[in-house]
This record gives structure tokens, sequence and C-alpha cells, in this order.
């Protein structure tokens, strides 16, 4: 199996006013919960699925406020609001992008749905204790591929800044990427989709390690942009290295499998402080 780790950096944007949320809610269903998969259909992209409506988001110009409206922090606030209405599904039907003589602002409106099954739509999975991977979430073509399985996956951090204590709090997400991964299904699969979560667990570990490290040697986004090069290549290193011995030691013997998990489990226990993956830095320019 082959490991791979793409890097995802982070391009700051310090913002002051947020977009308002505009929501009609017709049906009243649980939150999805955070590990759940979620499903955003553009306003130029068809979808045919039967899915209950569960109500009508609009994102709009906070009276004329909002300083950061771009297209991404739209669709995140849009997400959000979506997720905490029970839907898996966001199709947008309208987006209205910023002109020079109306609002700076992206603007959409969307429908929140829910349908039975997300799993042939989900793109990417998010690391969670309680959503372990599963074969359909390999999608990438077995066509030519020298393993029995590959597990893609990486991490990235967001930012949410608060205004009156003049800080960024920033989460890390460790992510596996569903069309860049494949498995090749055997007699085997139980024993394979084991081996492929631990890759994943890995990635899990080094993104709280990240963590860690940006809490422990940075105080401000100044010194962020400064160094987070340094240290994220720094810390991928020995993550591609953990996970190439990984590799070689259970390919060579498939009974260290379960060695490799205890080893694995305990490490994410004594990194348990930061699962949260969160840390908070002052705001400098």
């Amino acid at each position: 199996m082959k490991y791979y780790l793409p890097v995802v950096w982070l391009c700051l944007a310090l913002t002051a006013c947020a977009p308002k949320a505009v929501v009609h809610t017709t049906q009243v269903m649980q939150p999805l919960k955070a590990y759940e998969g979620f499903l955003v259909v553009k306003e130029t992209e068809e979808f045919t699925d039967t899915a209950q409506e569960l109500g009508d988001i609009h994102i709009k110009d906070n009276v004329g406020l909002s300083l950061i409206c771009d297209y991404e922090t739209v669709l995140e606030l849009a997400t959000t609001q979506a997720r905490q209405m029970g839907a898996n599904v966001l199709r947008i039907y309208e987006h209205r992008a910023p002109s020079l003589y109306g609002s700076s602002c992206h603007r959409i409106r969307a429908k929140a749905l829910r349908v039975a099954d997300i799993t042939p739509y989900e793109k990417e999975v998010l690391w969670h204790p309680a959503r372990r991977l599963r074969q359909a979430d390999f999608k990438g073509s077995i066509e030519e591929r020298p393993f029995q399985a590959a597990t893609s996956s990486s991490l990235r951090y967001r930012a949410a800044n608060n205004l009156l204590q003049g800080t960024v709090q920033f989460t890390i997400d460790t992510y596996f990427d569903c069309q860049q991964s494949y498995f090749k299904p055997s007699p085997n699969n139980a024993r394979t989709l084991a081996h492929e979560q631990l890759h994943f667990d890995i990635t899990e570990i080094y993104a709280r390690r990240f963590a860690k490290l940006l809490q422990e040697q940075l105080t401000n986004t100044q010194e962020l942009e400064r160094q987070q090069e340094g240290l994220y290549r720094q810390l991928m290193v020995e993550c591609q290295l953990l996970q190439d011995k990984y590799d070689s030691e259970v390919y060579a013997d498939h009974n260290k499998l379960p060695g490799w998990q205890l080893k694995i489990e305990q490490e994410l226990t004594a990194m348990q402080p930061y699962s949260a993956k969160q840390f908070t830095l002052k705001r400098k320019l």
C-alpha cells in the first residue's frame, strides 16, 4: 500500500464581520454528527436523488457590514446551518456574485436536504473515533494499481476570528481523500481495511502533534505565516517514515498488525489532550 500526503497550506483571511444567515425550517431532524458525510451541490450541477426537504437557507450581506464574505466563507456558513438542521445535502439554486455597484459579498440561496445514504456522494471522510473507514469509501480506480489498497490522507487547518479578544482560533482537520484512495476486493478484505484504517490513524496522530507543536512554539499569526512551512515539513517527514515502517513490517509479517494497532491506539491516547486539534494565536498583521 502506498501512502499519499499532499501538502495543504493556509492563507490567512482575517475577518471583521461575517455574512448573515436567514433560515426557514420546514422539517425538524436531529443535527448531523460531526463525522457524518455532507454534499454540496452547486447551482450549475444536477441532483436527482430522492431527498427530504428540511428547509431553505439564505446567506446574505450583513447590512453592508460584511468585510469578508468570499464564496468559501459563505458556503461554510450555509453548510453549518444545514448540518444543524439535520441535512446532509446543500443544493444551491441561486448564487449572486459581488458587483461593482452592489454588494461586495457572495450571496447564495440553497435547499437543505436529507438523503438516506450519502456514501456514494462523499469525496472525503474526516477522522473521528466513531467513523471508521469502509470499503465503499475507497473510490479511486484500481486499474494498473500496484498495491492491494492505498489510502490518501492529509491535514488542513482553518481559522475563526475573535475580534473582541484580538485572537484567531485554528482547527486542524485530518481527512481521507475518497477519490485518491483505492481498494481491490479480495478474500482478505477485513484485514486490508484494518491495515488502511491504521494509516489514517497515523495521520491523525501527526495532526495532533502538529497542533501541539504550533501551540507551544508560536504566539501570533505573523509567526505562523513565517514558520508554518518548516514546522509542517519537519513533522510530515517523521509521519512518512512511520507510515513506511508500518507498511514494511506488516507486509513482511501480517501477524504484526495487532501489535501496530495497539501501538497506534496508545499514541492516540497519549495525544488525547490535543484531540480537538485546536490552538489560538494573537492576531498580528
